[in-house]
């Protein structure tokens, strides 16, 4: 995919400010944070300020985001839903469980980040508000498990590569499992093996899209079984890499997915399920502010639709 050089150390100039928006950055400190010399920084920074993009503190000339993103922000709102009245929701439960909590949308074919909550991902990354990834197995698993068996061929066909009988078998599996739970569970790739190296990347680079990797990454979650937990066993403990559940609107459709990042945290059977249960409980709580939610159907109906 062809890329722009000057765009990409505007975005980079954006991007170090995005992540610390109470900030304000001197000239030189925000030129070393976005890997660039001072004088392209200097001339990004100050078509930025004209713009309104970015405004300047006339006494110390330290940069900070300024109000024109404000109506840039309001525009993007208006194509997702709004979820500002649940702020108070998410941050309460992120506080609770010690975690990360990311809202996540489908935009075409993409998955969105609209906004995250709590700890910090370790290398930032992929869990940045606006972070994109394919809406392409393994990912978007709290979106399709609640979809109808016969409507999952489309997401199986947006598969970086191409799937096989037994892995969509599997998947089918899979998806089946964590609406019978009510959740997602996914597992952590092992420390050091090539896949996690392509995810540490991915996470380091603000999750700027590399399709090589992204290939990687998802052949390795898709390779066997593993990725998904089925079912908890009260003797085991799983290192896990995030849990998700769907934000289910007034015709049973998942407005948004929440998910809960471990970032390769070790949970006993008994607190991922505690935390799978809250998380249910914070979707229909979510629900009823920015949706107009319907219950989610119960294992015992779920199971019987099977």
């Amino acid at each position: 995919m062809p890329t722009s050089n000057p765009t990409r150390r505007l975005v980079g100039v954006l991007d170090v400010l995005i992540r610390q928006p109470r900030r304000s950055f001197g000239l030189t400190e925000l030129a070393k944070a976005a890997g660039i010399s001072k004088g392209t920084c200097f001339a990004i920074a100050e078509t930025l300020v004209e713009h309104g993009y970015l405004v300047q503190n006339a006494k110390t000339r330290a940069y900070r985001l300024g109000p024109a993103l404000i109506t840039a922000g309001q525009a993007v709102l208006g194509g997702f839903v709004d979820l500002r009245p649940a702020l108070g929701l998410l941050t309460r439960f992120s506080a609770e469980f010690d975690v990360t909590c990311s809202v996540l949308a489908v935009d075409d074919d993409q998955l969105v980040v609209l906004e995250r909550v709590g700890n910090p991902d370790p290398i930032f990354g992929l869990s940045q508000v606006g972070a994109r990834l394919p809406f392409a197995p393994p990912w978007g698993a709290p979106f399709v498990a609640w979809w109808p068996d016969s409507e999952l061929e489309a997401w199986f066909g947006r598969a970086l590569s191409p799937l096989s009988s037994e892995q969509t078998s599997a998947l089918r599996h899979a998806l089946r499992a964590g609406r019978r739970l009510g959740y997602i569970v996914t597992r952590e790739l092992p420390p050091g093996s090539p896949a996690a190296e392509d995810l540490h990347r991915l996470r380091a680079t603000a999750g700027r899209v590399d399709l090589a990797s992204l290939r990687r990454l998802a052949d390795a979650r898709l390779a066997g079984a593993g990725y998904y937990v089925e079912d908890l066993h009260p003797d085991e403990t799983y290192r896990v890499n995030h849990v998700a559940v769907p934000v289910l609107g007034a015709h049973g459709e998942v407005v948004v997915s929440l998910l809960a990042m471990l970032f390769g945290r070790t949970l006993t059977a008994a607190a991922l399920e505690r935390l799978g249960t809250r998380m249910t409980e914070l979707a229909r709580a979510v629900a009823a502010l920015v949706a107009r939610p319907i219950a989610p159907p119960s294992p015992a109906a779920v199971d019987a639709t099977r």
